[in-house]
């Protein structure tokens, strides 16, 4: 009888990331349980944006907590989307992990940096500061949601490319809702600055990710 010979993935690595982020949502529940659990409903209610979206601060502990999370969770599932797209499992995945994560931090505070550059030079802080923080608040929770979903991947079902495009693509709509719900709340602001809105809109929300997709798909052209 010929030996077939196995390849044991070690997703050691993962677990101990998932405990890391577990760690960091009991500390954020615990040490800020109001705010917590309005930051639960977020998708039920607005409560949780009307008290804090008053004097919204961006590096609040809480929000620098979620954050962290949001980065581990879209990293896993971003190199989901690599070890499904590449040939063969990477030799060193946490290095590959590390990468990711490395690349889509740098990628949102460079983009978080220029909107802030860009409201001081047409003088809208409140109002950026607002949507910033709006912006962040939802796409936090949208990680949170995510986080299972790369887990299950991970360790129970490996998902179909058609599957990844899915869940790719409701998390684009559920941006998108976000986005519209906001300039909605504030159109007529908006349309009084309509020239600065459609500077801001083409420069900071479509001209990064545009950028961003032109450099992926040429390096996987590579």
């Amino acid at each position: 009888m010929e030996a077939i010979e196995r390849h044991a993935v070690s997703l050691d690595w993962i677990t101990l990331l998932l405990v890391l982020v577990l760690g960091l949502l009991v500390v954020a529940k615990y040490a800020f349980t109001q705010r917590f659990a309005h930051f639960s409903m977020l998708f039920a209610t607005d409560k949780y944006l009307l008290l804090k979206g008053k004097d919204p601060n961006l590096f609040h502990p809480f929000n620098v907590l979620l954050f962290a999370v949001n980065v581990i969770s879209a990293g896993l599932f971003i190199f989901i989307f690599y070890i499904s797209f590449t040939e063969g499992y990477p030799d060193r995945p946490l290095v590959v992990f590390l990468r990711i994560i490395t690349a889509y931090t740098t990628f949102v505070l460079l983009k978080f940096s220029l909107e802030k550059i860009l409201a001081d030079v047409i003088s809208v802080n409140n109002k950026m500061n607002y949507y910033l923080f709006y912006k962040l608040s939802y796409r936090n929770f949208t990680a949170l949601v995510l986080l299972p979903i790369s887990v299950f991947f991970l360790y129970s079902w490996e998902p179909t490319k058609l599957v990844l495009y899915i869940v790719l693509g409701l998390i684009l709509i559920l941006n998108l809702i976000t986005l519209l719900s906001v300039f909605t709340k504030n159109r007529q602001y908006i349309s009084s600055n309509w020239f600065y809105f459609i500077l801001y809109l083409c420069a900071l929300e479509i001209g990064p990710y545009y950028i961003l997709y032109k450099l992926v798909t040429k390096f996987q052209g590579q």
